[in-house]
């Protein structure tokens, strides 16, 4: 029988890695809030398709790995870079991949840690005291699915979503509101808001990249385990019969000959459909917004057509935005050079996933991968395609967003969007540096304004740039205080790719996860009330 890790450097071997943003499951979120990245015996990407009528390749001979890893220094404020008239504190340090906070009525702060990677831990951390890096957490939930992606609260109620479900922490009882969410594919269940309807809302990623089932799922982990699982619309749709041929790695595990299969949209690996197939909506769609009652009732579709809305948050304009992570160029149906969105969403939207980006068609010469076939749409009709208020570079990876309230921070009623950064170089070799940031949108415009990063001069060597920074690393949440007087940065941690035996692998270093706070200078800092 092949090994797994054969069966990786074969799929390797046949597709090339291409540029696309690798969205730590953490992060959120290309990060985007992606599946989270194999072991580090793992193929950690794959990229485009090779001719798929291709022999049986040789096995890679192993590259080498660092023989240490850099040490990364401690988070310093002057390290990072903020505009004139704001100062910057760090509140914590050390912890355990953060991925969310958040603030109750009487001043306690709520921290995640999102239990990606593997083995560490997916919890929620309570702080009591205005001073929490001295302070002993206490840890008030802990048995949560990784990756924890956000926390919310409202009238006594921690609002928690974590992988498949939303689930609520009230009186020191965790229980489950949401179960079944499509969250075993690359993409899971991300960031809530309430609603001025007095609903909760939360966006929903897709289990693929660009919606057909194919090895790159398999190097991300999860066809093995769930070969049936592939996106579900939220309305019905016709396909065109176009289908997407790749290496089958299922096979390779039980000892069979190397070959390959093809795959349709919206179907599981290796099931092809004719065209003029009807697929069926549901109300579990992925690639959504999806609202339900605080009580987890009446579970609906808001919008869709997204790839991965990782960010949602309602304005004081009484519109909800969402923060989605383009495609990327890997799989058998690769889209290159797509940008990060922002969208301004109403009741009903169809932002045009899988067949548009960044509301252009993919089979536009812009999205033609180097590598590959080039896109074909796989929807016969499509209901009118929202256009996104404004784009962000490929494999920026936006996270979380939160709208300013308070005038006496600043830019009140202006969008602040984190983003965790691109996976350079293992998203191609000559991308340039994209996301590691947090900045204001004015949404009457769309003028986006860098807002917190780290400073030029704080930056590593090549490849470790937010490795070896004392600087923000990864922004996977932003959160304002409760009187709207601070923002707050959770920062993922570092993640260094090298090379390894069956390709690029995720080194990850525990206890590197900052909490930073950013407020007015000359401001009494203020506690998290």
């Amino acid at each position: 029988m092949v090994r797994d890790d054969q069966t990786a450097a074969l799929v390797l071997t046949l597709f090339s890695c291409g540029a696309f943003g690798l969205m730590l499951s953490a992060c959120a979120a290309s990060n985007r809030m992606a599946r989270r990245p194999p072991p580090e015996s793992r193929a950690a990407s794959v990229g485009l398709n090779r001719s798929p009528a291709a022999s049986s390749p040789d096995i890679r001979t192993p590259g080498p790995s660092p023989d240490r890893l850099p040490v990364v220094p401690p988070p310093r404020a002057e390290a990072a870079e903020v505009p004139e008239g704001y100062r910057v504190e760090v509140v914590l340090s050390d912890l355990l991949f953060p991925s969310s906070v958040e603030f109750d009525d009487e001043g306690a702060m709520y921290v995640a840690e999102c239990g990606e990677p593997a083995g560490s831990p997916a919890r929620v951390l309570k702080y009591s005291s205005t001073e929490p890096s001295q302070e002993k957490p206490e840890v008030v939930a802990s048995s949560l699915v990784a990756p924890v992606t956000d926390l919310l609260w409202h009238e006594g109620r921690l609002y928690i979503s974590h992988r498949g479900k939303i689930s609520v922490l009230e009186r020191g009882a965790l229980h489950d509101l949401i179960t079944g969410l499509p969250s075993a594919g690359d993409h899971v269940n991300n960031q809530m808001s309430l609603g001025p309807d007095g609903m909760l809302y939360v966006g929903q990623g897709t289990a693929t990249n660009s919606g057909v089932v194919g090895v790159d799922n398999f190097a991300f982990e999860w066809l093995k385990s769930h070969p049936d699982f592939c996106d579900v619309p939220a309305h019905d749709v016709t396909l065109t019969g176009a289908s997407f041929e790749s290496v089958d790695p299922l096979a390779a595990l039980t000892g069979g000959a190397t070959r390959t299969v093809r795959t349709s949209p919206f179907q599981p690996f290796g099931h092809t459909v004719p065209a003029g197939t009807v697929v069926k909506g549901s109300e579990r769609a992925t690639g959504t917004i999806l609202r339900a009652r605080l009580d987890g009732r009446d579970l609906g579709v808001y919008a869709w057509g997204l790839r991965n809305p990782f960010g949602v948050a309602w304005g004081p304009d009484g519109k909800l935005y969402a923060a989605e992570g383009g495609a990327d160029e890997r799989g058998s149906r690769p889209i290159a050079n797509c940008p990060d969105a922002l969208w301004r969403l109403e009741e009903g939207s169809f932002c045009g996933w899988p067949d548009y980006a960044a509301g252009v068609p993919v089979t536009d010469e812009r999205y033609l991968p180097a590598q590959g076939p080039a896109p074909q749409l796989v929807m016969q009709e499509h209901p009118p395609v929202a256009q996104p208020l404004i784009t962000l570079p490929p494999h920026s990876s936006v996270t979380g967003i939160a709208f300013s309230t308070n005038p006496n921070f600043g830019f009140e009623g202006q969008l602040f969007v984190g983003a965790s950064g691109d996976n350079a170089p293992v998203t191609a070799a000559a991308q340039e540096r994209a996301g590691f940031w947090v900045q204001r949108v004015d949404t009457s415009t769309g003028k986006l304004e860098m807002f917190f990063r780290a400073r030029p001069d704080s930056l590593g060597a090549r490849d470790e740039e937010y490795v070896t920074t004392p600087g923000p690393k990864r922004p996977v949440d932003v959160r304002f205080s409760r009187d709207g007087s601070a923002l707050y940065v959770v920062d993922y941690g570092p993640v260094l790719w090298v090379r390894s035996a069956t390709g690029p692998a995720p080194r990850y270093f525990p206890g590197t996860g900052v909490l930073w706070r950013i407020t007015r200078d000359l401001q009494v800092p203020q506690s998290p009330r």
